[in-house]
């Protein structure tokens, strides 16, 4: 997986510590991406629209949707652009691991069943083409915090938590080894 993400980020001509675009990536595959507003002009009722803009918000992220032989996304425009951005690449990842649409399953309280690999295997999509492992490491042995990973790859600090723990990891086990000063290991004390 971590090489398809390795791969779709070098044909837009990134190299792995430029800032990746989600929507640049989605344009490349001809995927559009709409948000809640934008299927008004569809059709989309008041009622749905308000509930998943201001009713609850947080009940509903974004969807990868067969359309014909197309795929769109579409989006909730209410989230922060960091989310936004993670959930388009999520959304992205399963396109790219061309996982099927096996048709929506659910569950006894009406919400949606998802796979919980696939759903694994998206988000580890999403965080290589943020973050890949390559720029995870610098700037795990750089000493940076999430809050300026997160700002330099346009994603939340949760997000860079989830993308910087295991090289933070790494960085620290290989300071203690080789006896040099890790500025992770500086900022614990």
């Amino acid at each position: 997986m971590r090489e398809v993400a390795q791969e779709e980020r070098a044909e837009l001509g990134l190299s792995a510590t430029d800032r990746f675009d989600p929507y640049a990536l989605a344009e490349a595959h001809g995927i559009k991406v709409y948000t809640l507003s934008d299927l008004r002009q569809y059709d989309l009722g008041v009622q749905a629209l308000h509930h998943f803009t201001e009713q609850d918000s947080s009940a509903w992220s974004a969807a990868l949707v067969p359309f014909g032989t197309a795929r769109i996304i579409i989006e909730n425009e209410t989230h922060a652009p960091a989310r936004r951005r993670s959930n388009i690449a999520h959304e992205l990842g399963h396109h790219l691991l061309e996982h099927p649409f096996d048709g929506v399953i659910f569950g006894e309280n009406h919400k949606r069943q998802f796979n919980d690999k696939q759903e694994k295997q998206a988000t580890f999509m999403a965080g290589e083409l943020l973050i890949p492992l390559a720029a995870a490491a610098r700037m795990a042995y750089a000493g940076w915090d999430n809050q300026r990973v997160a700002d330099a790859y346009g994603v939340s600090p949760q997000f860079a938590q989830m993308q910087m723990k295991g090289q933070r990891v790494r960085a620290q086990r290989a300071a203690r080894k080789y006896g040099f000063s890790s500025p992770v290991i500086r900022q614990q004390r």
